[in-house]
């Protein structure tokens, strides 16, 4: 099993905190959990899913069901599909003061780690919390199983879009056909946006 090392306070924590404490509080944003890209030799490159990351009950933001409905909409092969992967109890830590994953750690994962997969398809988001409507995937799977069913979704979404690639979207294009480029961008100046001191 490769170390995997584990910052306490890692930069990227420290910009978002930051930008949450200093921009106005209408600069909504959100934090995606993993995104799962595929690389395939020489130059077939896409994402293939979002990963959301929650905790048994744990509900989805606002902001997130704006994100997750923009994703999942889009034509194909712009579209993301999105899933969330919600952690059963106990999902023990490593201890507080641990640099890395250690082999035993790992190991403790491997045994006790449960999750449900549900597919994410839309949300109404005005509502606190928002509506979200899901498809149940996988429930009660251990890490193994995870696995196994990231390989499947690889694989499928490789087939998915392999006619798209065949095509030349990844060589030939950098916009959806029926969308029109933008002539006249906004410009950003240095004195847009004044912070709070």
């Amino acid at each position: 099993m490769k170390t995997v090392p584990l910052n306490k306070i890692r930069r990227d924590s420290v910009f978002k905190a930051l930008h949450q404490q200093l921009a106005p509080p209408s600069f909504y944003a959100l934090d995606g959990d993993l995104i799962l890209v595929e690389k395939i030799p020489p130059s077939t490159v896409y994402i293939v899913a979002h990963l959301e990351f929650k905790m048994n009950t744990e509900t989805i933001s606002f902001t997130q069901a704006i994100c997750f409905n923009q994703m999942v909409s889009a034509p194909l092969p712009w579209r993301i599909p999105v899933y969330i992967i919600r952690a059963r109890q106990p999902f023990e830590m490593p201890p507080t003061n641990a640099t890395h994953l250690s082999h035993d750690y790992c190991e403790y994962a491997l045994k006790n780690h449960r999750f449900d997969i549900t597919e994410y398809l839309h949300a109404d988001w005005k509502p606190e919390p928002p509506k979200v409507n899901v498809a149940t995937v996988l429930e009660n799977i251990g890490w193994r199983e995870l696995i196994n069913w990231e390989q499947k979704l690889r694989q499928a979404r490789r087939a998915e879009l392999a006619p798209y690639i065949n095509n030349g979207w990844q060589t030939h294009q950098t916009t959806p056909a029926h969308n029109e480029q933008v002539k006249n961008r906004n410009t950003i100046s240095n004195n847009t946006l004044t912070l709070p001191l």
